[in-house]
This record gives structure tokens, C-alpha cells and sequence, in this order.
């Protein structure tokens, strides 16, 4: 693994804050601070894949011409199993959960980092990260029914956000294992082109534009999503795939240390109940990435 300097705990710091701040972000492009649905959550996360891979049009196109059919074979892996799947699965989930919630739950994704790269990329693992594996898997089965086992709706969703981080950290090994020769933003405009042109054609067809015109709160619930598109999806991948390539997958996914705390700073402000308990198995989660990451 390659030395981190200071220019990568920095770029780890901004990553943090960009995407701690996404689940308050889709909260509000899903409905107002006062409970009122404006977009629906698969309006939500087509518009900020579709907006993120318009926006990087002018990257992308150029780049096609010199990739090869292995290369769009391997973006086309990190572009909808690395951001189209969890785009949907994560504004499904925050039809119930918090934002603060949804953001305690992703920090997984050093897990599954972990473990897809045993899994798909035969990567060796210590016995130290299985067991750091385990533990925060606990810590999110814990934290997902604090409300009781029986509520199986907060068990669906939960799962959800389960399922994205799965996604994340098979995404970040195929950066890592099969893209080390592509630069992060060719990697992230042409991804991001893969998954926005459906996902653009579905915000289009489903009545998006009817509701950013008709709806009273339309406008600034587009807002939200077009901050989000801009710095939690394009501007964010960019620096996620510049970190992996120059450190390694696990560093760039450790990132997650610090987006439960931004995460969960923007839910306090805006009145979501915090408790003692999601605190404890929030300590329990980290606690296994720093098993995992040390």
C-alpha cells in the first residue's frame, strides 16, 4: 500500500463532509422539512444520476473513442453497481429511515470492501478483518432494530442500505483491481455516462419535469438534488476514485469514519431523534472498521 500523506487525509476530510451531507440532501429532494413528498425516491435518484452524467458529457464522449471493450466492460461495473444500484436503494431506504440513520449504516462499506475483495477478487485477508467483518455486521443489526425485531419494515429498509454498501465495496475493488490504469475522472465521467442516459430517460418518462413545475416545493426540492448530483455524485466519485488509485481501496473506504459524524450532525439540526443507542452501535461499527483498516 502506497504512504498517505496529508494531501490525502485532506482529500479524505472533503470527501467526508460531500458525502455525509448527500442523505440530508435526497431527504429533502424526497420531501420538505416539514414531512410534504415532493419527488418520488426513484425520481430523485434518476435525476441525480442522469444530471451528474450530463454534467461530465464533455469528459466522457472524448474518452469513449480511446477505451477499449474491456475497459467499458469494467466501467460499466462501477458505474451501476457502484452508483446506479445504491442511488436507489439509498432514497428507497429514506422513505423510512433517517438521514442520520442511513449514514450510520453506510459506514459498512470497509466491510464489504473487505469481503468482496475476498470474495470476487481472491484478495488475502487477515483473521484480525473477519473478525472485524463480524463485528460490525452486529453493530448494524443492532442499530436497524432498535425499534424491536418485529418491525419488519425497518428490517426492509435497513437492508437496503446493507445491500448499496455491498455495492460500493465491489465497486472500489474493480477500481482498484482492473481500472489502475484509467484516470479517476475518466473513470467517473464515463461510469457516470453509463448509468445517467437510462436513468436520465426514466426522470423524463416517470413525471419528474411535471412535478418540478407543478408541485409548490418543486424548485427547491430540485435544488437538493441538483447539489447532490454536482458535488455528492460527480465531484465526489472524482476524488473517491483519485484516492483508491492512489492509496488503496480500503483507505478510500475508510472514509466512512467521519460521514456518520456529518451525517448525523445535519439530522440533529434538522430535529431528527438521535439516542443513546444509536450512538453505542455507531462506536460499534467504527470500532470494527478500525479492526478492519489499521
Amino acid at each position: 500500500m502506497k504512504t498517505v500523506s496529508p494531501i490525502h487525509l485532506l482529500a479524505l476530510s472533503i470527501l467526508a463532509l460531500t458525502w455525509g451531507s448527500s442523505f440530508i440532501l435526497m431527504k429533502y429532494g424526497l420531501k420538505t422539512s416539514e414531512g410534504v413528498a415532493v419527488f418520488s425516491p426513484n425520481q430523485v435518484a434518476a435525476m441525480r444520476l442522469g444530471i451528474a452524467g450530463l454534467l461530465l458529457t464533455p469528459i466522457s464522449i472524448p474518452y469513449l473513442k480511446n477505451l477499449t471493450k474491456e475497459n467499458i466492460k469494467w466501467l460499466s461495473v462501477v458505474g451501476l453497481v457502484g452508483s446506479g444500484i445504491p442511488a436507489f436503494l439509498f432514497t428507497n431506504s429514506q422513505k423510512y429511515l433517517d438521514s442520520g440513520h442511513a449514514g450510520i449504516l453506510n459506514s459498512l462499506t470497509p466491510l464489504f470492501t473487505v469481503l468482496t475483495g475476498v470474495w470476487f477478487f481472491k484478495k488475502v485477508t487477515e483473521p484480525r478483518k473477519v473478525v472485524g467483518v463480524l463485528i460490525g455486521l452486529g453493530g448494524a443489526a443492532a442499530l436497524i432494530s432498535l425499534n424491536g425485531f418485529e418491525e419488519s419494515t425497518r428490517w426492509r429498509y435497513g437492508l437496503l442500505i446493507v445491500l448499496a454498501t455491498f455495492s460500493y465495496g465491489l465497486s472500489v475493488n474493480t477500481v482498484q483491481s482492473h481500472l489502475k490504469g484509467i484516470k479517476s475522472l475518466q473513470i467517473t465521467a464515463t461510469s457516470l455516462l453509463i448509468a445517467g442516459v437510462p436513468c436520465m430517460i426514466y426522470a423524463l418518462v416517470s413525471g419528474a419535469p411535471d412535478v418540478l413545475f407543478s408541485h409548490p416545493h418543486g424548485g427547491k426540492s430540485f435544488a437538493a438534488i441538483l447539489t447532490l448530483s454536482i458535488f455528492g455524485t460527480a465531484g465526489a466519485n472524482m476524488l473517491y476514485f483519485w484516492l483508491t488509485q492512489q492509496t488503496s481501496a480500503i483507505v478510500a473506504s475508510s472514509v466512512t469514519y467521519l460521514m456518520p459524524l456529518v451525517a448525523v450532525g445535519w439530522g440533529v439540526l434538522d430535529h431528527e431523534v438521535l439516542t443513546i443507542g444509536h450512538l453505542i452501535c455507531g462506536i460499534i461499527i467504527l470500532s470494527a472498521i478500525r479492526l478492519i483498516t489499521r
